[in-house]
């Protein structure tokens, strides 16, 4: 059931230019989804002035890609950012994973399964949840070793947060292709996409 509540006190301002900034930063997030595992780094005229618990990067990715008709979830540590998201956003908030179109996740240790999460449906593939996890540090380097489309030959990618078994559990979707999840990657400023289609090797 989505969380209906808002606690205005609890918000902070947005972008500064809601719409010139949303359509900066939509082209930043596609620009990092085209090319799995480069590093874009959210300029600071789109930093949203945020106390939301939201790192930079996350609280601009959510300003830019929910709205109203995007359920999300969020994790216990995140759970202050509630009223951030459904003032800004209009974002309905569910208490479970698999009813969400987008989810935002800080304690790593306490991700859910990643198949607990919507993968889609063969009708409407696309119709799966975004997960957004912000991570302890993300980097160009020896790490991840990435393949796929927008990536000529490998690239690496230095990822420090997940559990060895998150990157098990992503290739154990790899067969259900087309469903599965798409996956934004933040530190701070920073963030990185793996789409589906990028295959990893930890």
């Amino acid at each position: 059931m989505a969380d209906s509540t808002l606690d205005i006190t609890a918000t902070t301002p947005g972008f500064s230019d809601a719409v010139t900034a949303a359509q900066k930063m939509f082209r930043l997030a596609l620009e990092a989804m085209a090319h799995p595992g480069r590093i874009v780094e959210t300029p600071p005229d789109l930093l949203p002035t945020n106390q939301s618990g939201l790192s930079d990067a996350m609280a601009a990715l959510a300003l830019t890609l929910l709205d109203f008709e995007t359920p999300v979830w969020l994790d216990h540590a995140l759970a202050q950012a509630r009223g951030f998201l459904r003032f800004h956003c209009s974002a309905p908030i569910v208490a479970t994973p698999n009813s969400s179109r987008f989810a935002f996740a800080a304690d790593l240790a306490a991700l859910p399964a990643l198949d607990e999460f919507d993968l889609g449906t063969a009708e409407y593939p696309d119709r799966s949840t975004t997960l957004i996890l912000e991570v302890a540090d993300l980097a160009a380097g020896i790490g991840l070793n990435l393949r796929g489309p927008g990536i000529a030959e490998t690239t690496g990618l230095l990822v420090r947060g997940p559990a060895p078994g998150f990157w098990r559990e992503r290739q154990a979707l790899a067969p259900h292709f087309p469903l599965g999840l798409d996956l934004f990657l933040t530190s701070g400023r920073r963030l990185a996409a793996l789409p589906r289609t990028a295959t990893v090797e930890a």
